[in-house]
């Protein structure tokens, strides 16, 4: 199990490239294994294709990926999360709610993208028996 978490077979096999580096893809590869080794565990997801379940698990890393660049304002056209400057000794402050508030939704949307994507690959069965 996990054996093809790994960078090289998220970039060549998958064919994916949204994580640039191999740095970025192991800081999160340890939460998203162990997520996934509960729910193994649990019995909530077993693995329907080959290598169903590593699969998953590199996509997951994606969307954590994905989703901190967009926290972190590294995407937003307004050139990062500055919410105030100094222009010529004149302050100037940005109103970020609408960027905070797509936060909070795209944070909720981020476990439901990965349960979508482990359904993608395994058969998940999550519910009171």
């Amino acid at each position: 199990m996990f054996e093809n978490v790994n960078y090289t077979y998220y970039s060549e096999t998958l064919g994916r490239s949204a994580v640039p580096t191999e740095a970025d893809f192991n800081r999160y590869a340890d939460d998203n294994r162990l997520f996934m080794k509960g729910l193994i565990n649990d019995g909530i997801v077993t693995e329907r294709e080959e290598n169903g379940i590593d699969n998953a698990v590199c996509r997951m890393i994606e969307i954590d990926y994905l989703t901190e660049q967009e926290a972190s304002g590294a995407a937003a056209e307004s050139g990062g999360s500055v919410a105030s400057e100094s222009i010529n000794g004149y302050s100037y402050s940005y109103d970020k709610t609408a960027q905070q508030e797509a936060v909070k939704r795209n944070a909720k949307s981020a476990a439901e993208k990965k349960i979508d994507i482990i359904k993608l690959y395994n058969n998940y069965r999550a519910g009171v028996c």
